[in-house]
């Protein structure tokens, strides 16, 4: 297979000019100026053969096929050909390559250009930098051949025999292009089988693509690849960098332990020093009663479980994601108390609904989860006002607690997290549309103000990805009335800049946001904004018809925005665009302000509204199906159906790690309560003496 590394079409496109200077004669063409001894053209108008008396125009059909088109071939490409040719030729070589005995003639300019390794080789005041024949260890002729043939032409036939070996070649010599290239190929071709090589090749290399997919698989896959024979082959400090993952995906501890119970046991008389190093990345408080004492009874007492130092985190594979819904209450309901409007869960592995602590009547709130934090921020209250509070769901004391509030009241605004910062951008108040946002810091837990919106939006569908911040259609003003945004907000945070993406096939309000296959997309909503929100009221002014639209936007690789929209329209209208690679099928039925959420590898709409009808189903869609299905489940409680709530997924400790969880958290509380009583005890006996 060939590839070609696309910044390479660019980089190459320096030499192939050479032959053309050499071999190809040049035209004289007409000059319109000479400015200081430089000449520049400019094309003069068409003349024909009546016109001008030059040659007769050729005998074709049309006179239109005589005229020059628009097409060029671009310098690079004679560039890329030129240089090719002289090396084919092996003309004016100025350096030689010895790899194994096999002498690789090549130009220095082109390996310096490419090479920051050969530019140094090179440019050094050494003695090196002056030879014509450099000695090349540790890489092999064939793979030395492909490398160079690669600096030449852009190109590399790549396979999984040669590409892990092209790799390290190239990673050594300081190809960056080829390994670029050569990191896609691998990671394209990742698989639990060879998950375990890639991630000590991509950390041997520092390669970040390769080693974060690497060991997500890897951790997703513990169980099984430690099993594997190439498990037994890693360094010691290797394995501790994989026992100290959070990502690992077991249930238990003691498959961690026995995981380097069994690497050690394969050569016993060199590994088992290295053991109470590894054990230090077990996390004892995790460990049933009946497991600590199994690993005392097998460690000993010299490295009992007291001697682990691990963290009191649950790892990947403990934890099960379930779907919260913040408020599924009809708020017209005049007897609902507030603690009656409790925060519902969502296991779709079984299908059950579970109730969580109450938080209290929010329409239109911000919800999301960061890492296993579950967040709530602003929505307008039952009794009309909007909301600037901020809450943070305990998920082992089943509780909810207050957190700074933001600066300004906010509902229907856009909640993400990104880094170690959770943004709460635009929305609405009592009196206006927002273009303003807030940053809240999640570690010093302060509120400071945010990047400014390029307009004031709410209602928008929002999703986080690779660091950038993605707000999708929502309701802008112009000229004092509330209109759809057709378009695309980006923020990037590395940058701290702002993108804006039309989008010619339109957007919606109201819809939900979710992040998918690399892209984001806004599921159902209405395609225009009648609403007014004013002094604390929220109303519709005229009847609206949503929509079962998924909207899907990519942002390219390259320098601008490349879209890919797939306007999988439901039954009542289509569109006749062409579909994008990732084809999202329509809604079965119109819905706005449905909860949409991310659930392993499937997208889930909760109920949601159509003008003044309101459901209770729950759809889910997995990419690769044609088609939605709705799940047997409704939402809980005989409401009718509930819109505008806070949704999003959130990862709950399993069953037997919570409770380990809360054990400790007792025992920490209890301790807490005897230490103050010492205190106290102190205090008085103080006061008497």
């Amino acid at each position: 297979m060939i590839w070609m590394h696309e910044s390479q079409q660019e980089q190459t496109r320096m030499g192939e000019c050479i032959v053309g200077i050499l071999q190809i004669t040049i035209p004289i063409v007409k000059m319109n100026s000479v400015k200081g001894g430089t000449v520049t053209w400019r094309p003069q108008p068409w003349q024909d053969a009546d016109s001008g008396g030059g040659e007769p125009l050729s005998d074709s059909d049309s006179e239109e096929e005589d005229f020059p088109d628009d097409s060029t071939t671009p310098l690079g490409d004679y560039i890329t050909h030129g240089l090719k040719q002289l090396l084919d030729a092996q003309q004016l070589c100025d350096v030689t390559l010895l790899v194994e005995g096999k002498r690789f003639m090549c130009h220095r300019v082109l390996l310096a250009a490419v090479s920051p390794y050969f530019r140094a080789m090179f440019t050094s005041p050494l003695v090196e930098s002056r030879l014509t024949e450099i000695r090349l260890e540790e890489v092999t002729p064939a793979v030395m051949d492909t490398v160079i043939q690669f600096i030449y032409t852009g190109e590399a036939g790549l396979s999984l025999d040669t590409a892990e070996d092209l790799f390290v070649a190239a990673s050594r010599l300081q190809v960056m292009p080829l390994q670029d290239l050569c990191s896609r190929f691998l990671f394209e071709h990742l698989s639990v089988e060879n998950c375990l090589g890639m991630y000590s090749l991509a950390r041997s290399h520092h390669d970040q693509l390769l080693l974060r997919a690497s060991l997500r698989l890897v951790a997703q896959h513990f169980p099984r690849v430690a099993r594997q024979r190439d498990f037994l082959l890693l360094d010691p400090g290797t394995l501790g960098s994989l026992l100290e993952s959070d990502r690992l995906g077991v249930e238990s501890e003691t498959e961690v332990y026995d995981a380097a119970r069994r690497w050690a046991e394969h050569q016993p008389a060199e590994r088992y020093t290295h053991m109470p190093a590894l054990l230090r990345h077990l996390r004892p408080g995790l460990l049933a009663p009946e497991e600590s004492r199994r690993l005392n009874q097998e460690l000993g007492p010299r490295a009992s479980v007291e001697a682990m130092g691990g963290p009191l985190r649950p790892r990947e594979g403990m934890y099960e994601k379930k779907i919260v819904c913040v408020d599924l209450k009809p708020r017209e309901d005049d007897g609902l108390r507030e603690e009656d409007f409790t925060v519902d869960c969502f296991d779709p592995r079984t299908g059950k609904w579970e109730k969580l602590a109450a938080l209290g009547s929010l329409l239109c709130p911000g919800c999301t989860a960061i890492g296993g934090r579950l967040f709530v921020a602003g929505g307008i209250l039952r009794r009309g006002q909007v909301s600037a509070d901020v809450h943070e769901y305990d998920v082992v004391a089943d509780r909810w607690l207050s957190r700074p509030p933001m600066a300004q009241p906010r509902a229907m605004l856009g909640l993400l997290g990104c880094g170690n910062s959770l943004f709460a951008l635009g929305g609405c108040n009592r009196s206006a549309l927002l273009d303003s946002c807030e940053t809240l810091d999640m570690g010093t837990m302060c509120w400071s103000p945010g990047p400014q919106l390029p307009l004031p939006l709410r209602s928008f569908a929002c999703a986080a990805l690779r660091g950038r911040l993605y707000l999708l259609g929502g309701a802008t003003l112009e000229q004092n009335r509330a209109v759809v945004h057709s378009g695309v907000l980006i923020y990037h945070t590395a940058t701290a800049l702002w993108t804006r993406v039309a989008l010619d096939s339109g957007a919606t309000c109201l819809a939900g946001g979710v992040a998918v296959r690399g892209g984001v997309c806004a599921v159902g909503g209405y395609m225009r904004d009648a609403a007014k929100f004013l002094d604390g009221n929220y109303t519709q002014l005229e009847p609206l018809d949503a929509t079962g639209r998924v909207l899907f936007f990519r942002e390219g690789r390259g320098s601008g925005a490349e879209r890919e929209v797939t306007p999988s329209l439901d039954r009542g209208g289509g569109s006749d665009r062409a579909p994008s690679p990732v084809v999202f099928p329509g809604l079965p039925r119109r819905i706005a302000a449905g909860g949409v959420a991310r659930w392993k590898r499937r997208i889930y709409v909760l109920g949601g509204e159509n003008g003044s009808r309101f459901y209770d189903s729950v759809y889910c869609w997995k990419p690769g199906w044609r088609s939605w299905v709705q799940r047997r489940e409704k939402l809980p409680g005989d409401t009718g159906g509930v819109s505008q709530f806070g949704c999003t997924t959130l990862k709950f400790p399993k069953k037997h790690i919570l409770a380990r969880l809360r054990s400790v958290q007792e025992n920490k509380v209890t301790d807490h309560k005897g230490e103050e009583r010492v205190r106290g005890r102190r205090r008085r006996r103080n006061q008497e003496t």
